[in-house]
């Protein structure tokens, strides 16, 4: 498939409702969830490639999160890949490993920071 100017505005608008509607469902929460971790992580991944618009992260089943710390302050490992594209325009699958804990206290609604505790892309970029 042909990547145009609409498929990543429309990608790129269905990635940050996703995102949006993952931290909303985790507010409130006593602790934070996997999916929180993973969704971290992806924002994290996001900051390290050349074109982010166009990232593509593996779905649910072909990502991997393993809780680490399962009390404050809370660490997971997320094992995954995303493919965007990279100086040549060429779409590049980069499998990675994610570790994220998270920082302080909650706030009044139960939100948490993160913070990135190790990111290694398995493939060179």
């Amino acid at each position: 498939m042909k990547v145009t100017k609409l498929n990543r505005f429309l990608f790129s608008v269905g990635t940050t409702l996703t995102a949006a509607a993952l931290l909303t469902a985790c507010e409130g929460a006593d602790e934070p969830s996997e999916q929180g971790a993973a969704v971290m992580c992806e924002e994290f991944v996001k900051e390290k490639l050349k074109s982010p618009g166009t990232a593509e992260f593996s779905g649910v089943t072909e990502t991997k999160i393993t809780t680490l710390s399962a009390e404050d302050p809370w660490k997971y490992r997320v094992s995954a890949w995303v493919d965007s594209q990279n100086d040549f325009g060429g779409v590049v699958r980069n499998p990675y490993v994610c570790t994220v804990s998270t920082t302080g206290e909650a706030d009044g609604d139960g939100n948490r920071e993160w913070k990135l505790d190790d990111l290694k892309f398995t493939k060179k970029q």
